[in-house]
C-alpha cells in the first residue's frame, strides 16, 4: 500500500491529526498483513469483497458469530472491525481520486506550537505525574494477594515430580514443553493457555466445526478459569464456579499472550529464551488477586508492573523461576524500592493441595 502517501492525504486533505493519521495508516497495514495487497484488492473491486468481510453487525455481536475475516482483534470483535472498516474506507476514497498527488508533491505542514479549537480531536488533558502515581500505587499494594511461599513451592514440587511424563506429553503433541516447564516452572496446567484471536474464539466456544481447526501449542484452550482453580481449591475446596472473593479479580503479572506482549519492556534477555510464554497463564507465581474497586495495578504504568514482577520474584525466587531462566526481571527506579512500599501478608498458608493435585493431574492427562 502507498503508506506516506495516504498518511500525508489524511493529514493534508481530510485535516487528520498525524498520531490519527498514523493509527489509520497502521490499521490498514493490519488488514494487509492479514488479507492481501490492498492496492491489488482495490484493483480488483474497489474493496468490494473485502468491506463485505469486514461487516459485523451489533446483532452478530449479541449472536456471538465470528468475524467474516481472519485478522486477529485482542479485545471487543464489533468495535475492532469496524476501525478495521473505517480505516478501509479512508484509504478505499484516498486511491479512488481521479488524481492522487504525488508524494513529492504533498509536503506535511509543520505542526503547530499550540494548540487550536474546533480541530475535532480529543483535548489533552493533565494526567498523573510520576510522583503522583507513586503514591496512588502505593495506597493499593496493601490490598494485593499473592499466594503464600509453601503453595507456589508445593506446585514446583509437584511439577518436578510430573515433569518427564507431562513434558513427553507435550512433545508427543507437537508441543515446544518449554513454553510451559522450563526449569521450576510453577505452572499449575502445562499445556493449558487461553485462547487468542477471533478464531480460536469461535473453536472455544464451538461455533466453528471442531474438526476443522487446528488448536496449536496447547492441549487445550481456556476462558481465564483455569489460574482461578488452584484459589479456589485453596479456600473453597472446589472447582472455580465463576465467582471469586468478593470485590477481588485476579490479575496477571507477566503478560502470557503474544498479541501486544511487553516482555521486552519487562524482561532482560540473558540467553535464548523461549518464543512464546505460555505456562504463565496459569503460573502460580504468575497470578495474585487484586482490589476491582481500586485501579488495576497490572493496567497501570511499566514501574507498577515491574513493582509487582519484583515483589513476586521477592517472595518466589528461591523456590521457582517465575520467568524462564533465561529471562530476568527488570529492576525498577529507586523511588520503587520495595521495601517503601506496605504489602498484605501471602495467603494460604497451610491449606491442603491434594485435592487439586488429583483435580490437575486429571485435567491434563486425559487431554
Amino acid at each position: 500500500m502507498r503508506q506516506e502517501e495516504f498518511r500525508v492525504w489524511l493529514c493534508q486533505v481530510k485535516g487528520y491529526k498525524a498520531s490519527t493519521a498514523g493509527s489509520r495508516v497502521s490499521n490498514c497495514m493490519t488488514v494487509e498483513k492479514h488479507e492481501g495487497p490492498l492496492d491489488a484488492l482495490f484493483k480488483r473491486d474497489q474493496f468490494s469483497a473485502l468491506l463485505g468481510k469486514l461487516s459485523y453487525s451489533k446483532e452478530d455481536q449479541h449472536q456471538s458469530h465470528p468475524p467474516r475475516h481472519v485478522i486477529p482483534i485482542d479485545g471487543d470483535i464489533y468495535n475492532g472491525t469496524a476501525t478495521l472498516r473505517s480505516a478501509i474506507r479512508l484509504y478505499q476514497e484516498f486511491l479512488g481520486t481521479e488524481s492522487v498527488q504525488p508524494l513529492a508533491e504533498l509536503v506535511m505542514p509543520p505542526q503547530p506550537q499550540t494548540r487550536k479549537k474546533a480541530t475535532g480531536d480529543w483535548p489533552i488533558w493533565e494526567i498523573p505525574s510520576s510522583d503522583t502515581a507513586l503514591k496512588m500505587v502505593k495506597m493499593v499494594t496493601p490490598y494485593v494477594r499473592f499466594l503464600h511461599p509453601d503453595i507456589v513451592g508445593a506446585i514446583v514440587e509437584n511439577n518436578e515430580k510430573n515433569r518427564f511424563a507431562w513434558r513427553k506429553k507435550l512433545i508427543s503433541r507437537g508441543i515446544d514443553p518449554d513454553f510451559y516447564l522450563w526449569e521450576k516452572s510453577s505452572c499449575a496446567f502445562p499445556g493449558i493457555r487461553r485462547y487468542t484471536g477471533s478464531k480460536e474464539i469461535a473453536y472455544y466456544r464451538k461455533q466453528i466445526a471442531q474438526d476443522n481447526f487446528q488448536v496449536s501449542d496447547a492441549l487445550r484452550l481456556d476462558d481465564n478459569s483455569f489460574p482461578k482453580h488452584l484459589w479456589s481449591f485453596l479456600f473453597r475446596g472446589k472447582v472455580f464456579q465463576n465467582f471469586g472473593p468478593e470485590g477481588y479479580s485476579l490479575a496477571h503479572l507477566a503478560d502470557h499472550k503474544d498479541y501486544k506482549n511487553r516482555r521486552d519492556e519487562e524482561f532482560e534477555i540473558i540467553g535464548e529464551a523461549p518464543e512464546k510464554l505460555y505456562g504463565l497463564y496459569s503460573s502460580a507465581s504468575n497470578t495474585a488477586y487484586m482490589p476491582t474497586n481500586l485501579l488495576k495495578l497490572t493496567d497501570f504504568n511499566s514501574e507498577t508492573r515491574l513493582l509487582l514482577l519484583n515483589k513476586a520474584q521477592d517472595l518466589y525466587g528461591e523456590i521457582c523461576n517465575i520467568l524462564p531462566p533465561s529471562l530476568r526481571v527488570k529492576q525498577p527506579a529507586p523511588e520503587w524500592n520495595l521495601g517503601d512500599f506496605e504489602w498484605a501478608d501471602p495467603v494460604g498458608a497451610g491449606a491442603s493441595l491434594d485435592s487439586f493435585f488429583e483435580f490437575r493431574f486429571n485435567a491434563i492427562n486425559v487431554l
